[in-house]
C-alpha cells in the first residue's frame, strides 16, 4: 500500500510536468506568426512596433558586422516545408530589411 504523501507528490509531479512540457515548445520557439502579420512589418518601424505586431521572436541574433539584431519567426499555414520570416534592425533599433525563407521539410 502506497502512503497518502508519495500519492499525492505524484501527483503533484505529473501536473507539474504536464505544465511545463507544454510551455517549453513555446518559450523555445516563439508564437508562430501568419502571412498577413509579415505584410504589416515595414522599413523604419522599431523594435517595439514590431513587437506589438509580431511578438516575441522565436530567435534572435546579432552578426558579426550586421549594424543590429535580426530576429526570427516561425510563419504558420505554411503550404509545404517551413517558412521562417527574418527582419534585421539598424544600429538605431528600426528595421533596415525583412524576408521569409523557406526550409525544406524533412523527409
Amino acid at each position: 500500500m502506497k502512503s497518502a504523501i508519495h500519492v499525492r507528490a505524484a501527483r503533484w509531479l505529473f501536473a507539474a510536468a504536464v505544465v511545463f512540457g507544454a510551455a517549453a515548445p513555446q518559450a523555445a520557439g516563439g508564437v508562430a506568426i501568419s502571412v498577413s502579420q509579415q505584410r504589416d512589418v515595414r522599413i523604419g518601424m522599431s523594435q517595439t512596433e514590431v513587437l506589438q505586431i509580431l511578438g516575441r521572436p522565436a530567435l534572435t541574433l546579432r552578426y558579426r558586422g550586421a549594424p543590429g539584431q535580426s530576429w526570427t519567426y516561425h510563419v504558420s499555414g505554411a503550404p509545404y516545408g517551413t517558412l521562417e520570416y527574418n527582419v534585421d534592425f539598424g544600429a538605431d533599433g528600426k528595421v533596415i530589411f525583412a524576408s521569409q525563407r523557406g526550409l525544406p521539410s524533412a523527409g
